[in-house]
């Protein structure tokens, strides 16, 4: 049975002082990866415990979750640079296996989702992915 990941993009608003929701952002199904996020389905040990959802999550997310009735496991949330240290992991692990090119584009939608996570830490509005997954 295989695997999917959710995510959800927030970030922290200045003006409205909460974190809103952003977008749904893609995920492409790679374990190694999911095992660094959060121990699911991956060879990877993960780098931070799944911490559950956020208790100040935004209502889109939480309404989301709730869809899937019980279906959804191991939901966790991480900030950018928990985001990119599970990133650079995943990118040792696999290259050392002689993946080396394939990795990167494996990955390019998980960098893309890290790069906007980035732009709102920038813009000092620090942003997290929401996560969980599904069978």
């Amino acid at each position: 049975m295989a695997t999917d990941i959710w995510i959800h993009l927030e970030h922290r608003s200045r003006k409205k002082n909460k974190y809103v929701y952003d977008f749904e952002a893609d995920g492409e199904r790679i374990y190694a990866l999911f095992g660094a996020l959060a121990g699911a389905r991956g060879p990877i040990d993960p780098l931070y415990k799944p911490r559950g959802l956020p208790n100040d999550v935004s209502p889109e997310v939480l309404e989301e979750y709730r869809l899937f009735e019980g279906d959804a496991h191991t939901p966790s949330w991480l900030n950018t640079e928990e985001f990119r240290r599970c990133l650079d992991l995943t990118i040792t692990v696999l290259s050392k296996k002689g993946d080396e090119e394939n990795v990167k584009t494996w990955l390019q939608v998980y960098e893309k989702t890290y790069e906007y996570m980035k732009y709102c830490d920038d813009e000092g509005e620090p942003s997290r992915m929401v996560f969980w997954f599904d069978n």
